[in-house]
């Protein structure tokens, strides 16, 4: 039976106004109400929020929320017993909705206009809760106008996101995370790259959606403060309010200071060997011979020293000293005062190590990541690279081999930093490979030589410690990490076979590692020193964060090629490693523990540096755990389950210490208490009983068109939790002992021998 469509206006006068498809027995109910229906002048989520709306498609408030796609307008009458409904059958009829445009565009007899107004009738037909009228793109004035149902854009997008369904691929080139939030009288923006544990929470959308208001309000309540207490490194802020005879006259008594340089020289695992002892103890002597006849740029290496040796004492103090925050803060701005003076733009001596030691206190004071050690980081770059270390020294015959072998570790450690640093914004590098070709230091001791050598000595053989080895050993790792970022930095699509390269080169290069830094279970290394260990557990949680920055993109959605498997195994199981030996290093820097003598490690945890890594652990395990729960085709043994499920019990109490004094401790523990289900509701109920199912058709493909669609368009329906008791089972309740992972476990567990049921046994876990 053909289709008879109403003409443009058919309503006669006696008539109230008839939708399209109703019949005039199923319009008598509506007989009193004889108002024309309006348009309203608030977008449906401005309207639910009670907030202004800007009455533009789309409205400003939609937009620097992130979710313009689902701004949407209805007519007055539309809301008329509306139902509530779930996330899941908003995304079902989302899904639905998106079939039928694709299903449509293949009738090529239809006019674009044609189509799109089919569109509408039928999803106001199969979707009553949801209203899919637009309006103009001009502020509203008395009609709206349906044609504007789906941005122009969206049709291509929802193509291509098709045919990477059909293919089994994942998206060419994910885009990160872009959030949007109010700074003075604009909008400002902060964007981190796909591989950064906040885009990969986002991804989750039910999480995002259930603290967005909170978070919003809590950010309109600090961000004064927070912008006044810590605005960022000091050295780009701070004025100078100093002069060199006021630096001089704020260092302690000889005593004081010769305890504090004695620490730093001694505090392994802490301070880069960007000094030689030898040469600072003699610079230091002329220096209490005639204090003024020193520069400021060595005043100021000074100071960093002190600023240094004082953190790491505050590291392992117990109880704590109440002065050293202030001893810290002192010193801190008597540094920048110093390099301010010194005119450190200009370069020369000691500039590069003054810096290099203020941005290590910069990024152990700051709670959170902060993008400017980024930006102090490029200055040193830039710094170094106007001095020429970025080339090797034995290229130019002026340089004596003293300052060309200390002109490579003070380089080593720039490149090393640049690296941190850019991977905790999942960020590109300062510095690319191609740009250097400065060679690694010798595995030397500084009494091996001095400023008086002529030639230097061999390296020392990798089975000897020495200050430099470590670093060394760092370089093997960062140089796979310098590809790595570059590839999943890169807006271009790269071929699978190149990330299953780069995997091998990765194994290849934690199998190059000096063999004092080669990971062995702790029962096997009750005979190395503490330092060397929690070196081979930093070195681990480098290799482990590479493995998901490659393979994290294949965890998502569709799993219909098993040529992925491998990928998906290697990803789970690095963010698991990651949480172990956070725990690992949380228990045995305990005053009966294994490695308290390195407890300067546990305090590291707290700090901007390495917490990335464990949040991006967290971060994967959230979003798997989803992904199991939603999915049929994402299978998770209960044994793999219960132990994710104990990891992150055990990671909760560490993020609940920090929360008080971070940003990203506070939104970790939040997260993680509703996935947990430690949490409950507005309504009080607690979230493991009250969780509903993620339908099991959901697409919850990561960085992909037609999730990030998805999740915009379902930002205003309350949350749902990610881990409920229908996945767990009964059986596995949170204090259960026969699912807990104790110490015991993880100090025998051995990452080299697939026998023993150890993490490189990536084969065994089939998602």
């Amino acid at each position: 039976m053909d289709h008879l469509e109403p003409p443009a206006y058919t309503e006669p006068p006696s008539l109230p106004h008839q939708q399209p498809g109703t019949t005039a027995g199923e319009s008598l109910p509506q007989l009193r109400d004889r108002r024309r229906e309006k348009p309203l002048l608030s977008c449906t989520f401005c309207r639910s929020r009670k907030v202004r709306c800007d009455r533009q498609l789309p409205c400003k408030t939609c937009t620097s929320r992130g979710i313009g796609l689902s701004c949407t307008y209805e007519l007055g009458g539309s809301r008329k017993g509306k139902s509530k409904v779930s996330v899941g059958d908003r995304i079902q009829q989302l899904e639905d909705l998106v079939r039928s445009l694709v299903g449509q565009q293949q009738q090529q007899q239809q006019t674009p206009a044609a189509h799109l107004q089919d569109v509408s009738e039928h999803s106001s037909q199969a979707s009553p809760t949801a209203s899919p009228q637009s309006v103009p793109t001009t502020p509203l004035a008395s009609s709206v106008d349906k044609d504007a149902l789906v941005p122009a854009q969206s049709h291509a997008s929802m193509s291509r996101s098709r045919d990477r369904d059909r293919a089994g691929s994942p998206a060419p080139s994910e885009p990160g995370s872009m959030r949007l939030h109010s700074q003075g009288v604009g909008v400002g923006a902060s964007y981190v790259g796909s591989v950064h544990w906040a885009a990969v929470l986002d991804s989750i959308s039910e999480l995002r959606d259930h603290y967005e208001e909170e978070e919003e309000a809590r950010m309109l309540a600090t961000s004064d403060h927070v912008l006044l207490q810590s605005p960022g490194p000091r050295l780009l802020y701070e004025p100078i309010q100093a002069t060199k005879a006021h630096l001089l006259a704020s260092i302690p008594a000889r005593p004081v200071v010769d305890r504090m340089v004695a620490r730093y020289f001694n505090a392994e695992g802490v301070v880069p060997a960007i000094l030689h002892s030898g040469h600072f103890l003699r610079e230091y002597e002329k220096f209490w011979q005639e204090p003024a006849a020193m520069s400021c740029i060595w005043i100021g290496l000074l100071f960093s020293v002190m600023c240094v040796a004082t953190l790491y004492q505050q590291s392992i103090e117990d109880p704590a000293d109440p002065e050293t925050p202030e001893r810290v803060r002192v010193f801190r701005e008597q540094t920048l005062h110093s390099l301010i003076l010194g005119q450190y733009t200009r370069g020369g001596e000691y500039v590069l190590e003054t810096m290099i030691n203020y941005l290590i206190c910069e990024s152990f004071i700051a709670q959170d990541t902060e993008i400017g050690l980024w930006l102090v980081q490029g200055i040193i770059v830039q710094l170094a690279m106007s001095q020429g270390y970025h080339r090797e020294p034995e290229k130019f015959p002026s340089i004596s081999p003293f300052a060309g072998e200390m002109r490579r570790r003070v380089w080593a450690i720039i490149v090393q930093m640049d690296l941190r640093l850019s991977s905790q914004l999942a960020l590109p590098c300062v510095l690319k490979l191609q740009q250097y070709d400065t060679a690694e230091p010798r595995n030397l001791l500084d009494t091996d030589f001095d400023d008086t050598t002529v030639e230097l000595p061999p390296s020392r053989p990798e089975t000897e410690v020495t200050p430099v080895l470590y670093s060394l050993a760092k370089n093997r790792v960062d140089k796979m990490m310098g590809l790595v970022n570059d590839v999943v930095n890169d807006t271009q699509e790269h071929p699978y076979t190149e990330i299953m390269e780069l995997d091998r080169k990765l194994q290849e290069a934690e199998a190059s590692l000096p063999p004092i830094f080669r990971w062995q279970p702790l029962s096997q290394s009750f005979m190395v020193a503490p330092q060397v260990v929690m070196h081979r557990v930093l070195l681990q949680l480098a290799i482990q964060r590479l493995t998901i920055w490659l393979h994290r993109k294949y965890l998502a959605p569709p799993y219909t090629q098993p040529r992925y498997q491998y990928s998906r195994s290697a990803c789970v199981q690095a963010a698991i490693k990651i949480l172990e030996f956070q725990q690992i290093v949380m228990e045995e820097t305990q005053g009966d523990g294994l490695l308290y003598p390195a407890r300067w490690a546990r305090w590291m945890l707290l700090s901007s540096r390495p917490r990335a890594v464990f949040l991006l652990g967290v971060s994967i395990l959230c979003y798997y755990i989803q992904l199991a729960k939603s999915r049929p085709d994402v299978s998770l043994d209960q044994a793999t389950g219960a132990k994710i499920h104990n990891l992150l019990r055990n990671a909760y109490p560490l993020w609940l210490h920090s929360t008080t004094v971070s940003r990203e401790a506070r939104r970790a523990i939040d997260h993680l208490s509703l996935m947990l289900g430690l949490q409950e509701q507005d309504s009080g109920t607690p979230l493991t009983g009250s969780a509903t199912a993620t339908p099991q058709g959901t697409d919850m493909s990561l960085d992909q068109f037609t999730w990030d669609a998805y999740e915009e368009c379902i930002a205003s329906f309350p949350a749902t939790t990610a881990f409920g008791g229908e996945f767990m089972g009964p059986s596995l309740p949170g204090s259960s002992s026969a699912t807990s992972i104790s110490t015991a476990d993880l100090l025998s567990m051995n990452l080299n021998t697939p026998e023993s049921g150890g993490w490189m046994d990536r084969g065994a876990f089939r998602p």
